[in-house]
Order: C-alpha cells, then structure tokens, then sequence
C-alpha cells in the first residue's frame, strides 16, 4: 500500500461513526475541470503533474487539508475534521458553489412529493395543506395509534433559504403550528441544511422539539435527524377545526402491499442527532456504487423537444437548444419567434405560467426581467417541470447578468458559454 493510500485511508476513518449528509466527492465530480484548476490555483494547491481525472483531483486536494488541519492548531479549533475544513473551502469558490443545485430538489413539489411516498410507506395519511392560509403548512399527517396521531410538516427547499429571515419566519410558523398537531415537522435538502449550518439547525429543531428531515437527491437517502416531543401547546378543538379545512383525500393513503418511496432510510442510523456531521468523504468504489445504483434515465427527455431563450425586448434567440434524436423543424420554430408577441398576448402577460398548443406541441412560457423562454413538449408539463423552468430563468439571469447586458447594447451572443448553459438546462430541466 502506498503512502497515498494510508492518507487517503485515514482521511475517511476520521469520520468514522459519522453520517455526513453532504458527499464531497459529488461535488468534485459535478464541478469541470477549469473550475477545479481554477480552485487550486488561487488557493495555491500543488497537484501532480499528471494529474487527469477527477478522483485524482479528489484525493490530492483531500491529502493537502488532512496535511493542513494536522498542521495548523488554529484550523482544529474551527473545524471538527480534515473533511468539514475540505468542504467549506471548496464552497468558499463561487464557481463550485454554483454546484448547489445537485444538492437540492428545484422543484419544491418534487420534494414534497417524495417526502409523501416516504410517510406513506410508514403507514401514515398525508394531506395537501397548502390550499389552508391558516398556519401556512406545506403538509398535514394524520395516523390512527389507535388514538389520531398529527403532525405539521413545513417543507424547504435550499433555494428557500436563501435568505435567514425565510427560516427565521418557518421557525415561528412551527412554533404556532404546534396548536394544530401533536408533532411539528421540518424537511429539507443537503443544500438547505449548508445554509442554515448543521449545528444551529440541530440546536433549533431541538428547541422547538420538532422531528427533522433530510433528504438527499444525489445518494437518494432519508436522514432523520432528530427525534420530536409531543406538543404542549396542542389544542384539540383547535386540530379538529383544521382538520375540517384539509382536503377530503389524502395525496397518499398507507401503501398495502409493497413501498413506494424508492429513497433509502435506516431507522438505525436516525433520530442521532451527534452522529451527523455535514460533510462525507467515501471510498472511490462507494461512489461508483452510488452512482450505478442511482442512474436514471432523465424524467422529461421523452418529452422534450426544444428550448428558446429570447431577450425580451428585441424577441431575438440569445440560445436554442434541442432533442438530438428528435429535433424540431427550423421553419417551426422561426414561426414560434414571430408569433411570440401575439402568443404573450394570449397567455397573460410577463408573469404567465400558462401552456399553449402549437402546431401539435406543448409550449411552455417562462418570464424573467430579462428574457422569456419557451419550452416546447411533445406532451403536457407536469407543476414540479414548471416549477423547474421558473427556477431556471431565475438562474439563468442571475448566472448570466453581464452577458446579457452585453447583448442588449451589441447583439451579440459571443459572450454566453453555449456548452455551459446546455449543461444547466440538462441538469434543472432533466432533459
């Protein structure tokens, strides 16, 4: 065994005993390799020379922090491990940061929808609260023991918490929502988690005495991260009237015969809150399991046809992509671009979501500040690919501010990395 092999060896059996609920080697994998020379470079790392794949970027980058942290007493006061120091720094650099996205569901219904199939393979009734203002729940659980058991679930994706005050704002609405459920629930991403912090999310969920999740897209995981405290605040008339307002049926009833959740939870593993921390790093041969065992064809490739982003004020194509095996007709989507004002029209305006049928295919219409978007199916969109193709204009604007404000003064499209957004549309639009 090598002396890379022992360091390697001894950086993963640092954690050992720990759950991290954010996998280091996924973002290395999912960052490109101008971004990761980029990192080296102005963090001034050495790599070998020789250096090519991403699994050797990982483990020389993992051998310099182990080297550091061993090294350096003021950096093993900060950080718990090698692996937390790792981490951080590496999202630290924006362009790697931007990576985020795989650590998160785009779609909030996406999320909720597995959170659902989950409690529903747990033998519990899920009810769609979001139509109720009051209290403001995404979820409403209701199981028979044999007394009703209830519980309010607030769902949060990473881009909802963006901002501190939006979970300031869900801490308080838990705290009212314990007048209405016997147990208060939270779930969110790996995403949602890095940004609140691990350690403050744990100490808040255990004030509040809230049961936690995390769910995790890229390793396809459930992770239970504390375990809650029945109410003192429950009011039983107070349930009974909300529960009046909830919808007659379930989103999902107890599955019967098999599972439905295709997510992985181990009841073992869970409800320890000092057993996780907030970064993993595992073996070359745990992520290539990982990753056959997770492979999906991408939902919407069936369906997909072509994509037009438009800058809005000229209605000119800044980009265009479509299906390799199935593209559509130059002539009809130069017919879509002059049409597009009447069409604006007829779907209500800069803030519409609506579909519209043209010439046998589905156009779904985005609007930004900047640009407009349309999307073309083959077949109806469902909400969590509408949801997907408002988050990407909001992405798409923020990501390529410059760039677009370089076209409206010139018209010239030289400046938008092709290649790059082909990728970010694949990646939010799974295509």
């Amino acid at each position: 065994m090598s002396s890379l092999e022992v360091d390697i060896d001894r950086i993963i059996k640092q954690a050992k005993g720990k759950i991290g609920i954010f996998c280091i080697n996924c973002l290395i994998m999912k960052s490109n390799f101008t971004e990761l020379n980029n990192f080296i470079n102005i963090n001034k790392i050495e790599i070998p020379r020789g250096i090519r794949t991403k699994t050797g970027y990982l483990t020389n980058l993992a051998i310099h922090y182990y080297k550091v942290y061993k090294e350096v007493k003021r950096i093993q006061n900060k950080y718990s491990s090698s692996i937390e120091l790792m981490g951080e720094m590496l999202l630290k650099d924006q362009s790697i940061k931007n990576h985020l996205i795989n650590f998160d569901y785009i779609s909030k219904q996406e999320l909720i929808d597995i959170f659902a199939d989950y409690c529903a393979d747990f033998q519990i009734n899920v009810y769609d609260a979001s139509g109720v203002s009051e209290y403001q729940l995404d979820l409403y659980l209701t199981k028979k023991t044999p007394l009703l058991r209830t519980e309010a679930v607030f769902v949060r994706t990473g881009s909802e918490l963006e901002e501190e005050s939006n979970y300031d704002e869900t801490l308080n609405l838990m705290i009212h929502a314990s007048e209405i459920a016997m147990w208060t629930l939270f779930v969110s991403t790996p995403a949602g988690i890095y940004k609140i912090g691990l350690e403050k999310f744990i100490n808040d969920m255990e004030k509040l005495n809230a049961w936690s999740y995390v769910v995790d897209p890229l390793h396809m995981k459930i992770y239970g991260i504390t375990k809650g405290k029945k109410s003192k605040n429950h009011e039983q008339k107070s349930s009974e009237a909300y529960i009046q307002k909830l919808p007659r049926e379930p989103i999902r009833a107890p599955s019967q015969v098999v599972e439905i959740s295709k997510y992985e939870f181990k009841e073992n593993e869970s409800y320890k809150p000092k057993n996780f921390q907030m970064f993993e790093l595992i073996t070359e041969e745990e992520y290539l399991e990982l990753s056959q065992k997770n492979r999906e064809r991408k939902k919407y490739d069936q369906i997909f046809r072509s994509l037009l982003i438009i800058e809005k004020d000229t209605g000119i194509s800044i980009f265009a992509h479509s299906n390799e095996n199935q593209p559509l007709d130059d002539v009809l989507v130069s017919g879509f671009l002059t049409a597009m004002d009447q069409f604006v029209q007829e779907i209500g305006g800069s803030s519409s979501l609506e579909e519209i049928d043209y010439k046998g295919f589905f156009v779904q219409a985005a609007y930004g500040k900047e640009v407009k978007i349309a999307l073309f199916l083959s077949e109806s969109s469902d909400q969590i690919l509408r949801e997907r193709l408002a988050f990407f204009v909001k992405k798409f604007e923020e990501r390529y501010a410059e760039q677009i404000a370089f076209f409206k003064k010139t018209g010239n499209v030289a400046r938008f990395n092709r290649l790059e957004i082909a990728t970010l549309v694949k990646e939010i639009l799974e295509i």
